[in-house]
């Protein structure tokens, strides 16, 4: 299907980028009307010119791309930009020009440029939205702003290249190119972690990505129970059904998955060494909420996890629920504040809610132990991340409390890993808990290395 762009907005997108010169780009005509109040749709049509972005990337979204103003375009644009960069994904191409938009119209509206005024303070979505009460006064009749990226932003050439063609002609690229722009590989929604809370957490999202527990294969020691064990931990998921959901911006999907925790433990207690093997097994569903805000980049993310844990040891069947709350506030919470020294510090806090069914308590000497339960709390720590490529390391803490509102055990436990980081997806782990785990109320302490993996 052929998409047609209205008139003015199918010109300025079909212009070709390199028939634009560098002067015209970087200090365009003035757009101040008599009454010296800046044209808001005049900026917009030039930012457009200036940072053009192809038909491909203004055909994804959950709202179509409003094409019948430049004003409406730009407002748009902005508001894709500031999801995708609250989702944690840094600009490439298309999105760079916007974020170009955004930094020079920002400017505008902080001042820095003398030849305008702003009548109050605002961000640049706010201020083309309609309902926008902030203007920029110009100094004089006919005063033009310097757009400061506009070198940078015609030597990316991400505009469509075709000739300019009549509005009425069709102005979709070929379907081919654009799907290919488009698509993204199947490994893409794989999911393999340590933790099935973090599942839902896209190896694209980098602040978030950083501090999700990966699986393993380690060596440990437990001196509670005066043992040695070969530990293998793995949850695997695969994400479907990511849809778009009320703000722009705010999305859901949904990942099924199975886990595996084998431990292969000799036991010096009893003075001769005893060798078991014990293992689990898990199937669940997540599902996980993204929620975005049209007038601010704080989002919150909510999971919730019906998980059936097969005990191969105890004979054991334990049905849980369990929902987490995170709320991410830009360079303040759950997102990263990057230092000039080469590290980068984020600090963690997740709301937590255990809640177990026995479906069967196993044999009769755990069956005391295996009580139902519901446990409300949160997990609290932080990530320390090199951001120098010669040192690449990150090293994350957290201490999880859980208050036990039905059962007898309240959960406190502590873990810290030291990782070296072969690539993003594979480290050296080195890792120490203590405490009561959070999924069974047993207790541990417990170091081991091991090769670590997250995808």
């Amino acid at each position: 299907m052929q998409r047609r762009f209205p008139f003015p907005v199918a010109a300025i997108l079909l212009a070709a980028p390199l028939t634009l010169t560098l002067a015209h780009a970087a200090d365009s005509g003035g757009f101040c009307a008599s009454d010296h109040t800046l044209d808001k749709d005049q900026l917009a049509a030039t930012l457009i010119r200036t940072y053009p972005v192809s038909t491909a990337y203004l055909s994804v979204g959950k709202e179509p791309a409003p094409l019948n103003s430049p004003r409406a375009l730009v407002t748009w644009l902005l508001q894709k930009r500031a999801a995708e960069k609250a989702a944690g994904q840094a600009c490439t191409g298309d999105s760079c020009n916007v974020d170009h938009m955004a930094a020079d119209v920002q400017s505008l509206l902080d001042g820095k440029d003398g030849r305008f005024q702003p009548s109050g303070h605002s961000d640049a979505v706010a201020f083309f939205r309609d309902n926008s009460r902030v203007a920029l006064r110009c100094t004089a009749s006919g005063a033009a702003s310097t757009l400061a990226h506009a070198d940078a932003a015609l030597r990316m050439g991400v505009a469509p290249t075709a000739p300019a063609t009549p509005v009425a002609g069709p102005a979709t690229p070929p379907a081919a190119a654009a799907a290919q722009s488009q698509q993204a590989s199947w490994m893409d929604p794989l999911r393999i972690r340590g933790n099935p809370d973090q599942l839902s957490i896209d190896h694209r999202d980098k602040a978030a990505f950083a501090s999700v527990d990966r699986a393993r294969v380690a060596l440990a020691n437990d001196d509670v129970a005066q043992s040695r064990t070969n530990d293998v931990v793995v949850f695997a998921g695969y994400s479907l059904d990511k849809r778009a959901m009320g703000e722009p911006g705010s999305t859901y999907e949904a990942v099924p998955y199975v886990g595996f925790k084998q431990n292969r433990v000799t036991n010096y207690d009893s003075g001769n060494p005893e060798i078991t093997t014990t293992r689990t097994s898990q199937v669940g569903m997540l599902s996980a909420f993204h929620f975005a805000h049209a007038d601010t980049a704080n989002t919150e993310d909510l999971t919730a996890r019906p998980d059936y844990l097969i005990n191969n040891t105890d004979g054991s069947r334990l049905l849980t629920v369990n929902f987490t709350l995170t709320p991410v506030r830009p360079g303040v919470l759950n997102d990263f504040l990057r230092w000039n020294n080469g590290l980068a510090f984020k600090p963690i806090l997740i709301g937590q809610s255990r809640n177990g069914i026995y479906i069967n308590r196993g044999d009769p000497d755990v069956v005391d132990q295996h009580r139902d339960f519901i446990r409300l709390g949160a997990q609290a720590g932080f990530t320390l991340s090199s951001t120098n490529p010669a040192l690449p390391f990150d090293f994350t803490t957290t201490y999880t409390g859980l208050k036990a509102l039905q059962g007898n055990r309240s959960i406190h436990y502590w873990k810290s890993v030291l990782t070296y980081n072969f690539n993003q997806n594979v480290g050296l782990s080195l890792d120490y808990s203590n405490g009561l785990l959070p999924d069974s109320g047993d207790a541990e302490r417990k170091w081991g290395l091991g090769v670590s993996s997250k995808f």
